[in-house]
């Protein structure tokens, strides 16, 4: 198996020579942590590309300057290049080798000499945006938000073509860039106290404390600006947003409402009114307004979407599945993944296998549930006895990380369990931690599977490398009472684990159960009972009711067992736990 789904590539950096300089990036220069720079936009990204340096019409002096600082930077001397450019850029009065020596020394993290490049490249290019974006991200970091402040009001200049309001929030994408969240809030707030009146000021000063996690300011803010423009659609969106983010849920969807209803036909805001029904378990009525906007815009792709999956929710598969054949028809980009729910809708709503597997090789390999497209096709080719091809299918995967090969391991496990072959079973799990060393997933699929084949030993020893790396494994912990309880004598020690697991999880009906079948065990019947029934209200489990069901004839109370029983068994007729149980008890 590991031959077939592990394939790996390499790839090589290519170098190119471009005029005189080297594109430090394509030399590998660049690494992952380097990328937390002082601003984080253009003005942080990695040296410019080699065609940004001009090298016509230069000098053979000024051309070997620029190849040793190309070199330098190769060779991680960034203060050598750094000094070459800005030493060029001087003499030439170019703005273009000055933005060079900027943009090196942010990648190097030399604020001085990216200050004073970035300050020489303003002067030189004084409409330059990303000149002034770079300066302003220096002078905040800085703590020199009076000169912050100047270029901010320059940078509005500037776009001012582009209407205040964007204005203001080009302003507000810029500072939210910052490192320094609060220093950046300041700086909005010196802007907007120019101007405590204007809208577009306070609405972009909103947004950027809702990014820092101020939202008191956030909330005042927007406040001011619905009481100067009440009608404003953006503004009572962003104020519901803020109240939504406070807790205040229900103040958050009245005003939605109410909004909505000023302007019924801003499509926008009535699906941002769905969805926020629909994030506040308001399903219904989050469906009746999807419904609205999709008779205004019928084709829309992310309403059919979301109708699909809402009807679903509610039940209504059969409209749902109008809605995702709809998109799938109409919408080519969702095409992939509106086979995805075509396929869960054939498979677990009209039992077609064949129909479903269809719709499941349409999924895209691109689209996020192409892995979990192929793995249900192989599981439901394994389910009409073609376990071969369902294997085959599994081995044909290329996984995109130890996260996906994980799952393709455990769905080949899972075919060959339930095709009556455990032991190989066995093989796969230990198949795949030899590529993924203890990986917590496969030693808890194996182990299962090793109790089922009466490898207790191997089981236990399984378990018990899980928890020695993960304490509160919840899954693990319950395993392993619940198996010693079973199987052995140690009753006191599956107590231990059992314990620890229901303090980790008090409500699952799984570790209920286990709590109670180790108080029967240790002959502490009125326990046993007590956690047993607090399992069964939690699910109808067949496994719990069988465990309560002897409990309770053990006790002497047959008619209730029987009644236990007999409720279980309308349930999962023919369920073969409850079958066995009541005959073991009834030839006692």
């Amino acid at each position: 198996m590991n031959g077939t789904l592990v394939r790996a590539g390499a790839f090589t950096a290519l170098v190119v020579l471009a005029g005189c300089a080297v594109n430090p990036r394509e030399q590998g220069v660049i690494t992952p942590a380097a990328t937390k720079q002082v601003a984080e936009k253009k003005e942080v990204s990695s040296p410019p590309p080699p065609a940004t340096v001009p090298t016509s019409s230069l000098s053979a002096d000024v051309m070997y300057k620029i190849l040793v600082a190309e070199v330098a930077i190769q060779r991680g001397h960034y203060d050598l290049a750094i000094k070459n450019y800005l030493e060029l850029g001087e003499a030439k009065h170019d703005p273009r080798l000055l933005e060079r020596a900027a943009r090196i020394a942010v990648y190097a993290h030399d604020d001085k000499h990216a200050l004073e490049a970035a300050k020489q490249w303003v002067a030189l290019e004084p409409d330059n945006v990303d000149a002034r974006e770079v300066v302003t991200a220096f002078y905040i970091r800085s703590g020199q938000y009076d000169k912050a402040q100047e270029q901010l009001e320059a940078l509005l200049e500037l776009n001012k073509d582009k209407g205040t309001g964007n204005a203001f929030m080009l302003i507000a994408g810029l500072l939210g860039r910052q490192q320094d969240k609060q220093a950046a809030l300041d700086v909005m707030q010196r802007l907007v106290n120019t101007r405590p009146n204007d809208p577009n000021a306070l609405v972009a000063l909103s947004h950027l404390a809702v990014r820092a996690g101020v939202l008191d300011k956030a909330e005042r803010a927007i406040k001011r600006v619905v009481e100067l423009e009440p009608d404003r659609v953006d503004a009572n969106v962003q104020l519901a947003r803020i109240l939504a983010m406070r807790g205040k849920s229900s103040e958050s969807l009245k005003l939605l409402r109410q909004t909505v209803k000023k302007h019924p036909k801003d499509i926008d805001l009535r699906t941002i009114y769905a969805r926020s029904l629909e994030d506040d378990k308001q399903t219904d009525k989050a469906f009746a307004q999807f419904k609205i906007v999709n008779k205004q815009s019928p084709d829309n792709p992310e309403i059919l979407r979301a109708l699909g999956l809402v009807a679903v929710e509610l039940g209504h598969v059969g409209e749902g599945e109008k809605y995702f054949l709809r998109l799938n028809r109409t919408s080519p980009n969702y095409e992939s993944e509106s086979s995805y729910y075509l396929g869960r809708i054939a498979e677990e709503y009209h039992k077609n296998s064949d129909t479903a597997i269809k719709w499941y090789s349409k999924v895209d390999q691109n689209d996020n549930n192409y892995l979990e497209s192929q793995i249900r096709i192989a599981l439901l080719l394994a389910d009409k006895g073609q376990v071969d091809e369902a294997r085959g299918q599994l081995s044909a995967i290329t996984p995109r990380g130890p996260g996906e090969l994980v799952r393709i391991y455990l769905a080949d496990g899972q075919i060959l369990r339930q095709a009556g072959r455990p032991q190989e079973a066995v093989e796969v799990y230990t198949s795949g931690l030899k590529e993924l060393a203890e990986n917590a997933d496969l030693l808890y699929a194996r182990a299962m599977t090793e109790e089922n084949i009466g490898q207790f030993g191997m089981m236990e020893k399984d378990l018990k490398q899980i928890l020695a790396r993960d304490p509160d494994n919840v899954d693990a912990l319950n395993a392993l009472g619940y198996s010693l309880a079973d199987r052995t004598q140690r009753y006191k020690e599956a107590l231990g684990y059992i314990k620890r697991a229901l303090e980790l999880r008090p409500n699952s009906y799984f570790v209920l159960d286990s709590m109670g079948w180790v108080h029967y065990r240790l002959g502490h019947y009125k326990e046993a009972v007590s956690y047993l029934r607090r399992a069964l209200d939690a699910s109808a489990d067949s496994e719990i009711a069988a465990h309560l069901t002897e409990v309770l004839w053990v006790m002497g109370d047959k008619q209730a067992a029987r009644e236990v029983w007999d409720k279980a068994l309308k349930v999962a007729p023919g369920n073969k736990i409850l079958l066995d149980v009541m005959n073991r008890l009834d030839h006692k």
